[in-house]
């Protein structure tokens, strides 16, 4: 979240999830295993934006 609020909205462009996620989880393929499958993965990093913005 510190990266969110130093770089903004464009922390959270989806181009960086995969980024992140090997970031929070070590690879991109543990963490879409880990959060179960590529539509739930982007499905999380939306909702998480949402409550961001709320």
């Amino acid at each position: 979240m510190v990266a969110y609020v130093q770089a903004g909205v464009d922390e959270l462009r989806m181009d960086k999830l995969k980024t992140l996620l090997e970031l929070k989880f070590g690879s991109l393929v543990e963490g879409i295993s880990a959060l179960g499958g590529v539509p739930q993965a982007r499905r999380t990093f939306i909702d998480f934006q949402q409550h961001l913005y709320a």
